[in-house]
């Protein structure tokens, strides 16, 4: 081989292959970092739809907790649960 082909290849190993690798490399983490941050909006999503159900659910409880009828039975049962044991 002359001179000038050594040269050329030493110059593409030392510098293009490199950079080429790099690139490469730093286009995979790009697109993973893409594809993490859309799974992360995807779980947050999620999270946001479970919580607005559980929310909802607490509602309800608090609806039926405050409710006067329930509190009615409430203290009914309450005393008749004094009464037997004022009973027994």
């Amino acid at each position: 081989m002359d001179e000038g082909m050594t040269f050329v290849l030493i110059i593409l190993f030392a510098f293009v292959l490199p950079i080429v690798v790099i690139g490469t490399w730093t286009s995979h983490k790009k697109d993973m970092a893409k594809l993490n941050a859309s799974l992360n909006s995807s779980e947050k999503t999620n999270v946001l739809n479970e919580l607005a159900a559980v929310k909802s659910r607490l509602e309800v409880l608090e609806a039926i907790v405050t409710d006067k009828k329930y509190q009615l039975s409430q203290e009914i049962s309450d005393l008749r649960s004094t009464e037997k044991s004022r009973i027994n």
